[in-house]
C-alpha cells in the first residue's frame, strides 16, 4: 500500500497524527509505504517523523517538493499553503515503479483498516474520490457541467499508470495556463476538471467530512445548495461509523488541534497525537478568516433556518462569484 501525504513544517504535526491513525489501523497490512511530498520540513520534524516510522517498522519516504512548489507559487491560494499543489504532479514525483497510491490531505484521521479499499478495481476510471457538495455555481465557475462528479480531494485513490496514460498532467498544466493561475478551489478545482470522465465515486465513510458530522442532512442542503450530492442514507452512514474522516475547515466548528476543541472524532484524533513524537507539542489558537468570523456569530445570533438560507446564499452563489477574481 503507498500512500502520500503533502506537508510543510506548520502542518507536519498534523499529518504526523494522520500517519500514525493509519498504521495503527492497518498493522495486518504486510507492506505499507508512507512518501511525504516535502515542502520546507525541518531538521527536527524529519527526525521525528523518522521516529515514528521506526516505532511502527514502516517505511517513510520524503520527497522534496521544491522545483514543483515554487514554479507554481503563481497560483491562487485560497485553501491550505503552497504544499497543496505539489499533488498536481504525482507521476512526475513518485518512483517509476509506483502504479496506485492513496493521497490523503494531513487533517484526516484513519479509524478502519483500509485495505480492501485501496485494493478495489478502478473499472476504467483514474481516480477514485468521495463527493463534495457544492452549488452548480461553484461548478460553473470551473467550467463544469451543474451535474458533473465534483470529488473533494483531500483524499483520492489514484491509478498511476491511467493517470499517465490519459496525460492527466498535460492537462492539468493547461488548465493552470488557460485561468491564469487564478481557480477556484484551487488544486482541487484543477484535478476536477482534468479528472471529467475519469472519477470513480467512493461511499462517504471514505472521507467523512466535518460539513457531514455537523450539519444534519436537511441542514447541508440548506447551506451548501449541492447540485448533487450522496444520498441521506450514505451519509448518516458514514458519520455513524466512518473509515476516515476530513476536519476540513468549517466556519462554525473547530478543528482538533486547536485550543478547548470538541466535536465529533476529535476525541480520536487526540487519542492518536498522545502517540505520536509531537504528543506534547502545544494545542493551537484558532485562527478564522473575516468571512469565517462573521458567518460564526451570524449562525449563532439568528434562527437557524434564516442563518442557514442567507449562508447558503453566499456561499452558493456570492462566493463563487468571488473565487478567481
Amino acid at each position: 500500500m503507498n500512500v502520500v501525504y503533502a506537508s510543510d513544517d506548520n502542518f507536519v504535526e498534523i499529518m504526523g497524527v494522520s500517519i500514525c491513525s493509519l498504521f495503527e489501523n492497518n498493522k495486518n497490512v504486510a507492506k505499507l509505504t508512507i512518501y511525504i511530498l516535502d515542502h520546507n520540513i525541518s531538521k527536527e520534524n524529519k527526525q521525528k517523523i523518522a521516529d515514528l516510522a521506526n516505532a511502527y517498522g514502516r517505511e517513510i519516504k520524503l520527497i522534496s517538493t521544491g522545483t514543483i512548489v515554487k514554479d507554481l507559487s503563481f497560483l491562487q491560494q485560497d485553501r491550505g499553503g503552497a504544499s497543496q499543489f505539489s499533488r498536481l504532479f504525482l507521476s512526475k514525483l513518485l518512483p517509476s515503479d509506483c502504479t496506485r497510491a492513496l493521497y490523503l490531505d494531513c487533517d484526516t484521521c484513519i479509524r478502519h483498516n483500509i485495505e480492501d479499499f485501496y485494493n478495489q478495481d478502478f473499472e476504467g476510471k483514474t481516480v477514485c474520490g468521495v463527493m463534495d457538495c457544492i452549488s452548480k455555481q461553484h461548478r460553473a465557475k470551473v467550467g463544469l457541467p451543474e451535474n458533473a462528479i465534483y470529488i473533494n480531494s483531500g483524499m483520492m485513490l489514484i491509478d498511476l499508470e491511467s493517470w499517465k496514460a490519459n496525460k492527466i498532467e498535460d492537462k492539468i498544466t493547461d488548465i493552470i495556463e488557460k485561468f491564469h493561475g487564478k481557480i477556484p478551489y484551487a488544486d482541487q478545482g484543477i484535478l476536477n476538471l482534468a479528472l471529467q470522465e475519469k472519477i470513480k465515486l467512493a461511499h462517504p465513510r471514505y472521507n467523512c467530512m466535518s460539513i457531514f458530522t455537523t450539519f444534519s442532512f436537511d441542514d447541508l442542503q440548506k447551506y451548501r445548495k449541492p447540485s448533487i450530492c450522496d444520498t441521506k442514507a450514505d451519509i448518516e452512514d458514514a458519520k455513524t461509523n466512518p473509515s476516515i474522516v476530513h476536519f476540513v475547515t468549517l466556519f462554525c466548528a473547530s478543528r482538533p488541534w486547536f485550543k478547548n476543541s470538541a466535536g465529533p472524532f476529535f476525541d480520536d484524533w487526540k487519542h492518536y497525537k498522545q502517540m505520536t513524537p509531537w504528543k506534547d507539542a502545544p494545542e493551537r489558537h484558532t485562527k478564522k478568516n473575516l468571512f469565517q468570523r462573521i458567518g460564526a456569530s451570524f449562525y449563532i445570533f439568528v434562527p437557524k433556518d434564516l442563518g442557514l438560507s442567507v449562508l447558503g446564499f453566499l456561499h452558493s452563489r456570492v462566493k463563487p462569484w468571488l473565487m478567481g477574481m
